[in-house]
């Protein structure tokens, strides 16, 4: 991803891997790295697709014999503006889809999600005089949907609401570097920090620490190419500031994306996200097998 947009950015899924969880179901990428040019303009939607079937214990995989199926969907519309030559503000909102089944029983719950708002500040971007790109952010999370879904007059377990119900705050920051004279083939790696406030039920997710360090390639071509190791760390949810058992733990992703670009502003992209290694906390916990994403972008306005 270009540190400063000066054409269509290269949208890899690296940045602020999991500060929108969903409901405890990370997306691939909350927020492009892209910091726009002063009046420039950056938009993305996305469609980000979940299978969280994986029954782990420890860094064991456990056979289920529950037939328990889950799913999560979500749609992601997110955008940056570039307000200065250094600061940009972004923000993103989210609609999710909750579905799990055991056995014969099958239960859902859809609605919007959170909403994040981020300020960046860019110091250094790549361009014909740098090549190296160096940015900071600082925002938060702010829940847009309901909390409370029930069915049949029980409340849902947290992790099948569609919203989280409770603000938090982040920070963020991204470093890439250029390998040749044009900028396309660079290394980048980006770190950030969740602390997630609690919601009515005085229930709260696990903060969240997230690593990230990959390669991309955008090629002379309209291909474009990124590879990159994600490590989560997350504290156990807490309900009543006790730690709940069979929550939190660590992660270590490896996602994979192709863009083409469609035209110099305009571009589509589609990821995938496996798992290479999890250690959870306690007996056992269900946990993404694999997940999917294809985000159409697109920038606009000024390109100084």
């Amino acid at each position: 991803m270009l540190g400063v947009v000066s054409a269509l950015p290269f949208a890899p899924l690296h940045v602020t891997a999991q500060t929108c969880s969903c409901a405890a179901v990370p997306l691939l990428g909350s927020m492009q790295a892209a910091s726009p040019n002063n009046g420039q303009w950056f938009f993305a939607t996305t469609y980000e697709f979940h299978d969280v079937s994986d029954l782990v214990a420890g860094s064991s995989s456990i056979p289920d014999q529950t037939g328990r199926d889950r799913t999560s969907n979500a749609f992601v519309v997110e955008g940056s503006r570039g307000i200065t030559e250094k600061w940009s503000l972004s923000t993103l909102a989210s609609a999710v889809d909750h579905d799990r089944q055991v056995g014969s029983t099958r239960v859902s719950a859809s609605g919007l999600g959170d909403a994040i708002l981020l300020a960046k500040y860019a110091p250094k971007s790549i361009s014909l005089y740098s090549d190296t790109a160096l940015s900071f952010g600082f925002g938060g999370r702010v829940p847009l949907g309901e909390d409370n879904a029930s069915r049949q007059g029980v409340v849902l377990a947290e992790d099948m609401q569609p919203s989280t119900g409770a603000f938090g705050g982040m920070i963020w920051a991204y470093w890439a570097k250029a390998m040749n004279d044009s900028g396309g083939a660079r290394f980048y790696a980006t770190a950030s920090y969740t602390d997630n406030g609690k919601n009515d039920r005085n229930y709260q997710f696990g903060n969240e620490t997230v690593a990230t360090f990959g390669g991309a390639y955008q090629s002379q071509t309209p291909w474009g190419f990124d590879v990159a190791l994600s490590y989560r760390t997350a504290e156990r949810d807490q309900r009543n500031s006790v730690d709940i058992p069979n929550t939190g733990g660590d992660w270590l992703d490896l996602t994979a994306a192709v863009q083409y670009r469609l035209t110099e502003s305009l571009g589509l992209s589609a990821a995938a996200k496996i798992p290479i290694r999890r250690d959870l906390h306690d007996q056992l916990q269900f946990t993404s097998k694999y997940a999917i994403r294809v985000s159409l972008s697109y920038v606009f306005g000024s390109r100084e």
